[in-house]
């Protein structure tokens, strides 16, 4: 019976660690994209309260849960969201220098696809993720000058509300990210089910999504579905590419510190040395990642303008997303 209100106490702290994490990305992105559609400054926006949730992760040393955190907001971006956009503006043409960008989608999930083959994850994979990274840097800066305002054009906001607003945002990641892991955590009970990670693509990875999939659905509404596909690839690219790799270079002086907790400071970073590298957890190797890349390639031919994406297509992008789902809750269960 304890043992069940554990479970229940801890499956609540993650269900309000999602919502607050889910209005600090609406929060955010209100703070730092207004009322303009801005590719780059949105998926940074959503991103945000992305990031701060691995993080919280990894300082309770779940290092698999914050890999799930990473790759469940990767799949959904491209799979539910991008599907959301394509049921709502089918055949819609997209610029080429939006486009651009869109098949980094692929070249990223094939690099961690590559890696996951090893069952760890080192700093060596972790530099050439944030080598990619800085070349997609020029790209990404030309992403944040597409503006694209709504009619009628609003009054600019004030740069004092805007401050509030991001410091709201973040104060409520913050709070979110460490009631959602400490929900996780207390759900870690042996032969628990559903676990942690299965309940986190449940919950917390469409929740972190629908800040974006409103906000696409919206642009698609308006003829500029474009701009949401390239904030969706956005993410996927702040995730793969800044994300995993801090994550995976924060393993190891996290790891260190908790060697020996009654031990000096010196004595504990002295052990840096004999950190093992972050495991690649295999549900997520062999479900997100594949799903991941699969997704990558469908976005390929829209990428390079010679396929424009249906309303057959979309709804195999939801469907993929569901099936996702359900693979991740079979695959939880016999590993």
């Amino acid at each position: 019976m304890n043992a069940l209100a554990w479970d229940e106490s801890g499956r609540a702290r993650l269900l309000i660690g999602a919502v607050l994490l889910y209005t600090a990305s609406r929060t955010a992105a209100e703070a730092l994209a207004g009322k303009t559609r801005s590719p780059g400054k949105t998926a940074l926006a959503h991103w945000m309260p992305v990031a701060v949730a691995a993080i919280a992760a990894l300082l309770v040393r779940r290092a698999d849960l914050a890999l799930c955190i990473i790759f469940c907001t990767s799949v959904a971006s491209l799979s539910l969201v991008q599907g959301t956009i394509v049921l709502m503006a089918p055949r819609d043409e997209a610029p080429p220098d939006l486009r651009r960008v869109w098949p980094f989608a692929l070249v990223t999930a094939l690099m961690a696809l590559l890696a996951g083959f090893a069952g760890r994850l080192t700093w060596m994979h972790a530099l050439i993720f944030l080598g990619e990274g800085a070349v997609l840097l020029a790209v990404w800066m030309d992403l944040n000058r597409q503006d694209v305002p709504v009619q009628p054009q609003p009054q600019p906001q004030p740069s004092s509300r805007k401050t509030a607003l991001w410091l709201l945002s973040v104060m409520m990641a913050l709070v979110g990210a460490a009631i959602a892991m400490r929900g996780a955590v207390a759900m870690s009970r042996p032969m628990a089910w559903p676990s942690a990670n299965v309940v986190i693509v449940l919950i917390l990875g469409p929740l972190l999504a629908a800040p974006m999939l409103f906000g696409a659905a919206g642009l698609a509404r308006q003829k500029q579905a474009a701009i949401a596909t390239t904030t969706s690839v956005g993410l996927v690219l702040l995730n793969l590419c800044l994300l995993l790799p801090a994550v995976v270079l924060l393993w190891y002086p996290i790891s260190a510190l908790h060697y020996d907790p009654t031990a000096p400071l010196r004595l504990r970073m002295d052990a840096l040395g004999g950190v093992t590298p972050m495991v690649f957890s295999l549900v997520t190797w062999r479900v997100d990642n594949v799903v991941l890349v699969l997704l990558g390639f469908i976005l390929l031919p829209p990428a390079l303008g010679r396929w424009r994406l249906g309303r057959s297509e979309g709804i195999t992008l939801v469907g993929l997303y569901v099936a996702y789902v359900l693979m991740e809750v079979v695959a939880d269960t016999r590993m």
